[in-house]
């Protein structure tokens, strides 16, 4: 980085992404949305600036404009809210067209209708005994840890066939791993090894001796077509992040919100369909923003023109409350229009696990409340304690009585 663009880095506007408590749009979200769209700011770790891009359409543009480049992200320390990169070199997020889709076409089958079919019923005896123990308690308990923490990390280790007896152990790893206070940074670098040691060695078992599980069918294939055992790590790896974080997250949510939203509650009973996909929309289940692109020329978007190397974040949650797509953004409308929302994303880059997740909470949904018809929080509101160790929002807790 020359010293001109250094100093230019240093007198952008400063964007952090504190934690804030709740389920409200970001403060400095809204500032860009409303305000501020398109602009170019300094966040808290990186170089050089990135663009933030928040309008619904905008969005759309950047996430499937091929001028926009993930892996041009490699080897660069470019403008984030994490101390280091969420996705490391390798992974499917930083991958373009031709690499991206052989990773991603290896997992259609894996989350296909059919194999959903086939998983619905596993799924629904994992939550089945989840609600179990959790009323074996008399109540109060704490919905995350009885139910929306274990339940992806037993649905993806089942996927995976990752031996129960590994499961506590390995969700160590991922927390140990997110964790983005930089006092943390040794605990989570020294995590990421040791969850890249254990998925080495467990795709190294699984192209010597395959079975039925996705590990298996993902190093299977004709040779031309076969990814590499580095390509099947990644999607492992990838999997057992986003397949945890983004259920765990929306169950706590979904809960939270239903449970203080009386009216929204019966509408959901009346049709669940409807209401999921608003709440989905609504909750802004992560911090700031995650993973950029790279324009590989110059590029303009809405008014602004956007330089060939500049790094471009686009905010999915800010996408989800614009006014222009959404109208009373703020509200949620289960009977609004329906306009698709960016909650998994948007692109190429879609979270390709998203059937099994909607499948997940879907199931935990209809069947908590089904058995608990008179759910409620066993604590007033106010005292509910929110995550802010990572970039995930959701409750740390969500204690109920039935």
């Amino acid at each position: 980085m020359s010293e001109q663009e250094m100093e230019l880095s240093e007198q952008l506007p400063k964007c952090p992404f504190p934690h804030i408590d709740g389920l409200g749009l970001e403060p400095q979200l809204r500032h860009l949305l409303y305000d501020q769209p398109n602009s170019k700011m300094s966040l808290e770790y990186g170089e050089g600036g990135a663009w933030i891009v928040t309008r619904y359409e905008e969005v759309k543009r950047v996430a499937t404009d091929r001028r926009f480049s993930r892996a041009a992200l490699v080897g660069l320390d470019f403008e984030r809210i994490t101390p280091r990169p969420i996705a490391p070199p390798g992974s499917i997020f930083v991958q373009d067209p031709a690499v991206h889709r052989q990773m991603r076409s290896a997992l259609a089958g894996a989350f296909g209708s059919r194999a959903l079919d086939r998983m619905r019923g596993q799924i629904q005896r994992t939550v089945d005994e989840l609600l179990e123990a959790m009323k074996a308690d008399d109540g109060p308990a704490d919905f995350m840890s009885a139910v929306a923490d274990p339940l992806p990390t037993r649905v993806i280790c089942q996927v995976l066939a990752i031996p129960s007896d590994d499961e506590a152990w390995l969700m160590d790893q991922v927390g140990a791993l997110k964790r983005i206070d930089p006092s943390h940074r040794t605990t989570a670098l020294e995590a990421q090894k040791t969850l890249h040691a254990y998925v080495v060695s467990l795709v190294d078992r699984r192209r010597r001796d395959p079975g039925t599980d996705l590990v298996s069918s993902l190093t299977a294939g004709a040779e031309e077509e076969r990814l590499t055992d580095d390509e099947v790590v990644s999607l492992v790896i990838s999997l057992i992040l986003t397949g945890h974080d983004n259920v765990t997250n929306e169950l706590g949510n979904i809960v939270f919100t239903l449970l203080t939203d009386g009216a929204l509650r019966r509408q959901a009973e009346t049709d669940f369909s409807a209401a999921f996909e608003e709440l989905l929309r609504y909750i802004p289940f992560r911090r700031g923003v995650g993973t950029p692109r790279v324009a590989l020329e110059d590029v303009t978007v809405g008014d602004k023109m956007i330089k060939s190397g500049d790094v471009v974040h686009v905010a999915y949650m800010a996408a989800n409350r614009d006014p222009e797509k959404f109208p009373d953004p703020d509200e949620l409308k289960p009977d609004r229009l329906k306009v698709p929302h960016m909650t998994f994303g948007w692109g190429a880059h879609r979270c390709p696990a998203e059937p099994l997740a909607r499948l997940e909470i879907e199931i935990a949904l209809t069947s908590l409340f089904a058995r608990f018809p008179g759910l409620k929080l066993a604590v007033p509101q106010h005292e509910i304690e929110w995550q802010r160790e990572n970039v995930n929002r959701l409750p740390l807790s969500l204690p109920v009585a039935w």
